[in-house]
């Protein structure tokens, strides 16, 4: 007889001052996190209005450096990283060699020959060993995800509350760009279609700065958010979550993230295959639908049309800044046009829905 062992799943660095703030705890990919404090509606709306703070400790960091480091990303990153100044960011998706997405990341340029990458909680191993095995000789692999705390400050607010709990030093960052910080940075970047930061430090200094941001933030309205709201926020903002709208199976293209990727480079995992995908045009499409009938879509919902089915839901949920009950998909390319409608089979029961635009929310500049 085969014996399942069940891991404890693992706690954010922060996890007693979430409790202190009211935290309802879950799962989320063996992790142990904030699903909501308050309620999943008051946190997107103050996101959306004023300042929310994330624990995001969960994420990977991986730093890969030497001689080479700059060639080996260069071979095997489908976007051209050579072009990136000091201190810059970039949203890169990692392709195999069957053009789907081993992961969505975030490479920061820290020097010359020296890059910071960002990866999923539930990737990090496999993305180290992914780059372990690709990188050049002499260019080495270092995973600090245990070292490493990472905090996301979101929303109309964030920019005045980091200001005056850090120094206007922070205060003209452009967006994909970063600055150093107490052993670690703080990036112009975010997770929720709204102005923000993501701060990273040493786990020992990040209950620091989580009171200090508190401190500063509380009376202009900075909320704890939780996994809940997170969702919600990046679904509006129609940002695409590994497992969800992106898997091992599904390529760029397919993901409507054509923009984030280079088809004119020589060399990267999956280019012929993209490439070939681009000539002859792609089967299915990621779109977004708003539903027309009363009804949550959730992931894995059968979505129809005439009574053939035409794909599935990868992300639904209602969305309070607009009060409409939203969610994305996959579906045959040709049902994927805007103004389309479909059916999205919620509990066996054909609601109808159309398709939009994406994203669903764009913050004002």
């Amino acid at each position: 007889m085969t014996m399942t062992v069940e891991t404890e799943p693992h706690r954010l660095p922060l996890h007693e001052e979430h409790l202190q703030k009211g935290a309802r705890m879950g799962n989320f990919g063996g992790w142990l996190v904030p699903l909501f404090y308050s309620s999943i509606m008051r946190e997107h709306a103050a996101v959306r209005t004023k300042a929310g703070i994330f624990d995001i400790s969960h994420m990977g960091e991986l730093i890969i450096e030497g001689p080479g480091a700059l060639s080996s990303l260069e071979k095997n990153l489908p976007r051209r990283i050579a072009p990136l100044q000091f201190s810059q960011a970039l949203y890169v998706p990692l392709v195999n060699d069957r053009g789907g997405m081993v992961d969505d990341l975030i490479v920061y340029r820290m020097a010359e020959q020296k890059f910071l990458i960002i990866v999923n909680a539930g990737n990090i191993e496999k993305d180290f060993r992914w780059f372990r095995t690709r990188v050049m000789e002499g260019v080495t692999v270092t995973d600090l995800s245990q070292e490493m705390g990472l905090l996301a400050l979101q929303g109309p607010l964030s920019r005045t509350i980091l200001t005056e709990c850090f120094g206007a030093f922070y205060k003209d960052l452009r967006r994909f760009h970063y600055k150093d910080f107490e052993g670690g940075v703080i990036a112009r970047t975010g997770y929720t279609g709204e102005e923000g930061y993501e701060i990273m430090v040493p786990k020992a200094k990040l209950q620091k700065v989580w009171e200090a941001l508190f401190l500063v933030g509380e009376k202009q309205g900075l909320l704890p958010i939780g996994f809940g709201a997170r969702d919600t926020l990046r679904l509006e903002a129609a940002m695409p979550l590994y497992g969800h709208e992106l898997t091992d199976e599904i390529t760029p293209l397919e993901a409507d993230l054509e923009w984030a990727i280079d088809l004119t480079k020589e060399e990267f995992p999956g280019l012929e295959i993209l490439k070939q995908q681009k000539k002859t045009g792609i089967l299915k499409k990621r779109i977004g639908f708003e539903m027309l009938e009363r009804g949550i879509p959730r992931q894995g919902f059968e979505i129809q049309k005439d009574g053939k089915r035409i794909g599935a839901v990868t992300s639904g949920s209602f969305i309070p800044t607009t009060g409409k009950n939203i969610g994305m998909a996959y579906v045959d390319a040709g049902e994927s046009r805007v103004g389309h409608v479909i059916e999205v089979m919620v509990r066996g029961n054909p609601m109808r829905a159309t398709v939009v635009s994406l994203p669903f929310y764009k913050r004002k500049a």
